[in-house]
């Protein structure tokens, strides 16, 4: 069984550009779209034009220490954020970031630590991708119960017909024009708006 091989976009984020040189050299060409930033003003900017399934931030950086903005990427995207803090800090900010999803690793760090790092922040951002298909699906699912659920109520209300009557026919109809209950749905809506 040959696996498919994905590409991941990542976003270096530091001040310092040998730091920016090492992960880049870490991520493989044939694996990773890299990018990189300064700081975390111009991160953000970066995260608005496009999105990333990694963010690496080298702690401390130019405009904040970095620990808001990895929080802030756990919190609104289903992006990895990893955060790299010297030893003496480390554990107050396990403390204040790991409870928001936010990956930390001690620095120094030996290339081979980070290569293993990487594999494991490449695994979750696989189930992270899994979970996100599968709750796009549940959302998917509940919009068309929702809108089924209206039109079986302008059937009720209009045609006088029994819930499980309205259902039926949105089925019927469904099968009838050869479309989802959920487009029988909508013209039965659109008909008694």
């Amino acid at each position: 069984m040959v696996l498919e091989q994905r590409c991941y976009r990542a976003l270096i984020v530091s001040r310092s550009e040998k730091f920016i040189k090492e992960i880049g050299s870490l991520l493989s060409v044939e694996q990773f779209e890299r990018d990189s930033a300064p700081g975390a003003s111009a991160a953000r900017r970066k995260l608005l034009e496009r999105s990333y399934d990694f963010v690496i931030i080298n702690a401390p950086l130019t405009d904040e220490f970095g620990s808001r903005l990895s929080m802030d990427i756990s919190a609104s995207s289903g992006t990895i954020a990893v955060l790299f803090a010297m030893s003496d800090v480390y554990e107050e900010i396990v403390h204040k970031t790991a409870p928001h999803g936010v990956f930390i690793i001690k620095k120094p760090a030996s290339a081979s630590v980070i290569s293993q790092s990487l594999s494991l922040l490449i695994s979750a951002r696989e189930r992270l991708r899994s979970v996100e298909k599968k709750a796009g699906k549940a959302e998917s699912k509940i919009e068309e119960i929702r809108v089924v659920n209206k039109a079986k109520w302008f059937l009720i209300d209009n045609e006088n017909m029994s819930e499980n009557n309205a259902h039926k026919y949105i089925e019927k109809a469904a099968m009838d024009a050869g479309i989802t209950k959920k487009q029988a749905a909508q013209l039965i809506i659109e008909k008694y708006q």
